[in-house]
């Protein structure tokens, strides 16, 4: 399975570890090779919450392409405003697919750009998962 995610096209420097961490995610949802096309896995702290905060909610998205699965995007989401205007929005978003990333307080940035943030944010993101932090669902198609 290890082979079946490609990080080589990707424009940021994806670890090995995060690679293997979403590969065991999928391999301990037992897909049916079938399944294995486009993937979407939601991170969730479960008690996230807009006035006491907590760890933010990120989705991965894998698009199949010849045998292997893609990088799409991976979203971070936080909640922005307050009181009854408050709603969940993408914080960072690196978009794999463009080659380009999103920051909430920065723009948009050509994706190479945002290297050292996608490195902080990947071993922030490995070690909350590591920590058991996130209710992780899968969907497929």
């Amino acid at each position: 399975m290890k082979a079946l995610i490609n990080k080589e096209n990707a424009a940021l420097p994806i670890s090995n570890k995060l690679i293997e961490l979403l590969t065991n995610v999928i391999a301990s949802k037992q897909l049916k090779p079938t399944e294995l096309n486009d993937i979407t896995i939601n991170f969730r702290d479960d008690s996230y919450d807009p006035e006491l905060g907590g760890y933010h909610p990120v989705e991965v998205r894998l698009v199949k392409v010849n045998h292997h699965l893609n990088f799409d995007y991976i979203t971070d989401f936080c909640y922005v405003g307050s009181g009854f205007n408050t709603e969940l929005t993408k914080e960072i978003d690196f978009d794999f697919t463009n080659d380009v990333g999103f920051q909430l307080y920065s723009g948009h940035h050509k994706l190479i750009e945002l290297s050292e943030l996608f490195k902080l944010w990947e071993s922030n993101f490995i070690e909350y998962v590591e920590q058991d932090i996130f209710t992780i669902s899968v969907t497929t198609g």
